[in-house]
């Protein structure tokens, strides 16, 4: 919803010699726009003491409605009031029954969340605090907590509107939070009583056939930070080149998940997102809009790739590796206790001790695979007894996928494995490899993107490489146990993909990053699922006791792996310890940019760096982020 002011800022584009890849970076906050508004102003130092809480709705300290109606000027009306989707499905001033009839359709599709300015995918991260009513059901607004979410959003369109937001909240002492399509996990893109920063909007592309920083000199794109994994295969399509994506087609892929590492389909091959990285261009805590590269604001290029996101500054675009086109080849199969119900000549039905064997058989060839550069990508599913099985049932789902071969080598590639399979008696084909001329074509989705959002959580780990080197060790025993136990004791559902970002495939300048050992170690990535549904009908013991449980086999996990940690992008809001889990060695040196960058305390997410100074009040002890934040020591 639009706020009442229609008042309009001209803009005046004053050209700059840095920091610029696309024209929404030359509009820019200038000192004669700030004028004598303290407001808006620029960030100084020395930094004062602030207040115990960051201002919230409803108290002294929360700016006045005239106050709001300024900063939209300044904004030229793009300040949003944060009312979330469902509130049109409530009585009272946002009573829509016709937006009300488009949330009930699409409120789990991850399109429509997506394309909100303000909702996150998953809206247990605030509570559930405007569920979708049942239908024939017009609760009053006052069940719908509006203060729960983000107040207020700035639906960017510039770097001018992004410092607005940045100084605005700085000298308000508002909590800020971004959000580009709100496929995050864990709640780092959401708070209640926030100023949000929307940036979905900051979208462009230029292909460079040449470009020199440092010690690099190739091909490279510009990118800008909302470019979700769809749009950056279809542009890699128009430049015939390879750059890496998402694995998710709703997933921006510069800004957020690659300052969390990123992964991609070829990450063995060509690393991580973070590693693609040759220059950045960032809106600072002080709402100043700086270039980095590994030369020019060198701390802050090292902390934004890997550093986590929401940490240090918010990003507007970057400049990346482009590689040449690569052939991909890809070879599926099921392996499973249930009944088949297709003709599939890839999926193969045996017994429940001959299923875990198999297991054993295909992770067993983890480290090969990986060493070859490829990745394993699986799901080991579980199902309780049926009309058509009156046991339990178990699946093993299996995509093996490879750059820079043909079909006839992905069927080398994969030939050890089926022989082994077939030895330890089952008896697997050699499926019959998918194959695309580019990886461009191996990301386009016939008929578009599609996704949906969650209401559920999860545990995760990296196991390191050298939990694979002998399938005979009690490591490598001990890890197949823990994905046993997990899914037949546990009754949970386990996903891995296999990947090996070495510090030897970063290169330059990704060898050089706040990627943690534990990410540059891993040649897995272990995740598994609560089966535990964190919708509002839920009971803040069944909460608790159901998380506790899931984490009594996550740490199962961990201790197959001592020593190693999570990837932060996909993971437990409450991970163990999660400064050493998500940031390794590079934690201290991370805090230490942090204090240096941003002394205010302008950036807070839940899990990043400097996180632990701050709690989140009346959440009755749920890690959600709906309440007022305020500093944990004072």
């Amino acid at each position: 919803m639009w706020l009442s002011s229609a008042v309009f800022t001209i803009f005046v584009v004053t050209p700059v010699v840095f920091a610029i890849n696309f024209p929404y970076e030359s509009i820019q906050l200038k000192d004669s726009d700030v004028g004598n508004n303290s407001d808006i102003a620029f960030g100084k130092l020395p930094v004062h003491a602030s207040p115990r809480c960051k201002s919230y709705p409803g108290y002294e300290s929360w700016p006045s409605t005239d106050r709001w109606g300024a900063f939209n000027v300044s904004l030229g009306g793009a300040l949003l009031r944060g009312i979330p989707p469902a509130a049109a499905c409530y009585e009272g001033e946002y009573k829509d029954a016709a937006a009300c009839a488009v949330v009930r359709r699409r409120q789990g599709d991850a399109l429509f969340a997506k394309e909100d300015p303000l909702i996150p995918f998953g809206q247990w991260q605030l509570d559930n605090p405007c569920p979708v009513p049942s239908f024939n059901v017009t609760p009053p607004l006052l069940e719908c907590n509006l203060t729960a979410f983000p107040n207020y959003v700035v639906n960017a369109s510039s770097v001018k509107d992004i410092q607005l937001a940045v100084n605005f909240a700085r000298n308000n002492n508002i909590r800020l939070t971004i959000k580009n399509t709100g496929h995050d996990w864990i709640g780092r893109n959401t708070g209640g009583g926030a100023l949000q920063v929307w940036v979905h909007r900051l979208k462009a592309f230029e292909y460079l056939p040449s470009f020199q920083v440092g010690k690099y000199k190739g091909q490279a794109a510009r990118v800008g930070i909302a470019l979700e994994q769809h749009e950056v295969y279809k542009n890699m399509a128009k430049a015939n080149i390879t750059l890496l994506a998402p694995g998710s087609p709703t997933v921006g892929a510069y800004a957020g998940f690659m300052q969390g590492g990123g992964f991609s389909y070829v990450t063995s091959r060509y690393g991580l997102m973070a590693d693609q990285v040759l220059a950045l261009e960032v809106i600072t805590a002080d709402g100043k809009f700086v270039h980095a590269d590994p030369e020019e604001n060198a701390d802050l290029f090292w902390a934004l790739r890997g550093g986590g996101p929401s940490n240090f500054g918010i990003t507007t675009s970057a400049i990346v590796k482009a590689y040449p086109p690569t052939t991909i080849s890809r070879s599926d199969f099921y392996i499973q206790t249930g009944p088949i119900f297709d003709n599939s000549t890839t999926s193969i039905r045996v017994s429940n001790e001959t299923f875990w064997k198999a297991v054993n058989v295909y992770f067993s060839h983890n480290l090969r695979i990986q060493d070859a550069k490829g990745i394993m990508w699986n799901f080991i599913n579980t199902q309780g007894p049926s009309p058509w099985s009156p046991e339990r049932t178990f699946t093993l789902q299996s995509q093996i996928t490879k750059p820079g071969i043909t079909a006839d080598g992905m069927k080398e590639l994969m030939a050890p494995l089926i022989k082994d399979m077939n030895d330890a008696g089952i008896a697997l084909p050699n499926p019959e490899p998918h194959f695309w001329e580019t990886y461009a074509d191996f990301g386009t989705i016939p008929g578009g993107p599609t996704g949906a959002t969650s209401s559920g959580r999860f545990g995760s780990r990296l196991i390191p490489r050298s939990n694979f080197e002998d399938p005979k060790s009690k490591a490598f025993l001990k890890t197949i146990a823990s994905i046993r136990s997990f899914v037949e004791e546990g009754g949970y559902n386990f996903h891995s993909v296999d990947y090996a970002p070495t510090i030897e495939t970063a290169g330059y300048p990704g060898s050089n990053s706040a990627v943690s050992q534990y990410m540059r170690n891993t040649v897995m990535h272990m995740t598994g699922y609560d089966n535990t549904q964190y919708t509002p009908d839920l009971t803040d013991e069944e909460w608790k006791s159901s998380h506790a449980r899931l984490n009594s086999y996550v740490n199962k996990w961990r201790d197959a792996s001592p020593g190693s940690g999570a990837y932060m992008n996909e993971a437990d809001t409450e991970e163990p310890n999660f400064q050493d889990s998500f940031y390794g060695d590079h934690y201290d040196r991370l805090l230490q940019i942090k204090n240096q960058r941003d002394p205010w305390r302008v950036f807070y997410a839940v899990t990043g760096v400097a996180s632990d100074e701050w709690k989140v009040e009346g959440t009755r002890g749920l890690p959600t982020q709906q309440g007022r934040l305020c500093k944990v020591d004072a």
